[in-house]
């Protein structure tokens, strides 16, 4: 949902995460490994341009992207919400945790932290 990389770089200096679902706890439980969950971020704004995922439950995982973006959430405010842990949704808090660190922002505390991001 929203911009593809290709497109966001058009327009903006973006900074992209991605998490393989190859490693993150709920997709290892269920066997569920193939795939993997990417953001695009405006690195000036720090705004939620896009997310991409591909593979189990990426439905729902998407979902929440879209009500962050919605609510103009910043990559950093996404890192911050204590998603429920083991769940496909927390991947989603995992790669906010891994862009939000690649725009060199603080975490005290990031989503990710169950998973060892």
């Amino acid at each position: 949902m929203g911009l593809t990389e290709a497109k966001a770089r058009e327009a903006k200096d973006v900074v992209t995460a991605r998490v393989d679902f190859d490693s993150t706890t709920r997709t290892i439980i269920d066997g569920r490994t193939n795939g993997f969950c990417k953001l695009i971020v405006d690195r000036a704004t720090r705004e939620i341009l896009g997310c991409h995922v591909v593979g189990e439950r990426a439905v729902e995982i998407t979902q929440v992207a879209a009500v962050a973006i919605a609510g103009g959430m910043r990559v950093d405010d996404l890192a911050h919400v204590p998603l429920s842990f083991p769940t496909y949704a927390g991947v989603l808090g995992r790669v906010a945790a891994t862009a939000t660190r690649q725009l060199n922002l603080n975490l005290n505390w990031h989503a990710g932290q169950m998973e060892g991001a």
